[in-house]
C-alpha cells in the first residue's frame, strides 16, 4: 500500500490568517454584517502532487462603496506581497490576480460588496 501524503494546508485558514490584521475575517457571511468584513472562499484550483493551486475568493464588505473598494484594495496588496512568507504553516510560493476586483450587487443595498478572486502556490508540508 502507498504511503499517505502530508496533506496541503487549507486555503481558506491561511487567507484568514493573512487577512485578520486588515479586518475580521470568515468563511461564510453571517446573518447579521458587521461591517468591515473580509468573507473567504476557496472556488477552485489544482494541484500537480507537488504544488498546490488553489483560487480563492476573497469577499470584502462596507458600509459604503468607498469602505469596499478600499478595503479590497488592502487585502489586494496583502495577498499579492505574500510570495516567500509563512501563513498558517504555508510557505507561499506564489500569489497572483485571477479576476480583479469587481462590486456585487448586494440585496442589503447598506452594505456594499468587492470581490476579487486570487490563485496562489504552496507545496505540501514536509512531515
Amino acid at each position: 500500500m502507498a504511503e499517505l501524503l502530508t496533506p496541503w494546508p487549507d486555503a481558506e485558514v491561511v487567507l484568514l490568517d493573512l487577512l485578520e490584521p486588515i479586518a475580521p475575517t470568515v468563511t461564510s457571511t453571517p446573518p447579521t454584517i458587521t461591517t468591515p468584513l473580509i468573507r473567504v472562499v476557496r472556488t477552485g484550483g489544482s494541484d500537480d502532487g507537488i504544488t498546490d493551486s488553489p483560487v480563492v475568493e476573497v469577499t470584502c464588505i462596507g458600509a459604503t462603496r468607498t469602505e469596499s473598494w478600499q478595503l479590497s484594495e488592502q487585502c489586494r496588496q496583502v495577498i499579492l506581497a505574500s510570495p516567500n512568507t509563512v501563513v498558517g504553516g504555508a510557505l507561499i510560493d506564489n500569489a497572483a490576480t485571477f479576476t480583479p476586483p469587481q462590486q456585487i450587487p448586494d440585496p442589503d443595498l447598506d452594505k456594499r460588496s468587492v470581490t476579487t478572486n486570487f490563485v496562489l502556490a504552496w507545496r505540501r508540508p514536509r512531515s
